[in-house]
């Protein structure tokens, strides 16, 4: 067994390729490593989690830019299932479930006004728009339900706005991801630069839109 000094840039680079043995880097590998975890994300934030689902996956997909394909399919895989999920329970469950829900944490306005949109604004485009920002996807998804407007239009809309979303962060950290793992860059300030860029993002989304 051979024996390396402080100074000798062969350990040097030997202890900096292994991992860091912490919970979150632990929890970080799993989850980067598991489809079913991230879809079950995905699904949680289309449909109960109102937390953009781009500020767990965005570090995940630079920490491991070969993984990026596949976390941005689960990803998709998840939001799909959970917006046909609530247009399911929109279009079945409206009356005893939904509308008690909105009256309770005083929605009305903001669901109504969805439906306006959804009734005259051109029904994909406008699912379409309001999946690829960043406002929260339910009220639409419960809305199409509802409406009894169509499921394949929707289903369409949902999934080319979301492949955009996630494909397109998957590209990109694919080519960029191991050039900004040369710099061993701490995970916090991945994790701090990965949102900043999505708030960044979302403004000038929501500036243009």
């Amino acid at each position: 067994m051979q024996n390396y000094s402080a100074s000798d840039p062969v350990a040097v680079d030997r202890r900096a390729a292994q991992p860091d043995d912490n919970a979150f880097s632990r929890v970080s590998q799993r989850l980067a490593h598991s489809e079913v975890g991230v879809t079950a994300l995905s699904l949680g934030e289309s449909t109960v989690v109102p937390i953009p689902l781009e500020a767990v996956i965005l570090p995940l997909m630079l920490a491991w830019p070969r993984r990026s394909w596949a976390i941005a399919t689960a990803a998709l895989v998840g939001a799909l299932i959970g917006a046909s999920l609530f247009y399911a329970v929109g279009n079945l469950l409206f009356e005893p479930v939904v509308q008690p829900l909105l009256q309770r944490f005083g929605l009305e306005a903001t669901y109504q006004s969805t439906l306006d949109d959804l009734s005259q604004g051109g029904y994909f485009w406008t699912v379409f728009l309001i999946s690829v920002g960043p406002a929260p996807l339910q009220l639409a998804t419960l809305g199409a339900g509802a409406s009894e407007l169509g499921f394949l239009t929707f289903f369409a809309a949902i999934t080319a706005s979301r492949a955009i979303r996630y494909f397109g962060l998957a590209l990109l950290c694919r080519l960029l991801g191991e050039r900004i793992k040369r710099y061993r860059v701490p995970k916090w300030v991945t994790l701090l630069a990965s949102l900043a860029f999505l708030v960044a993002f979302w403004l000038v989304f929501s500036f243009l839109v």
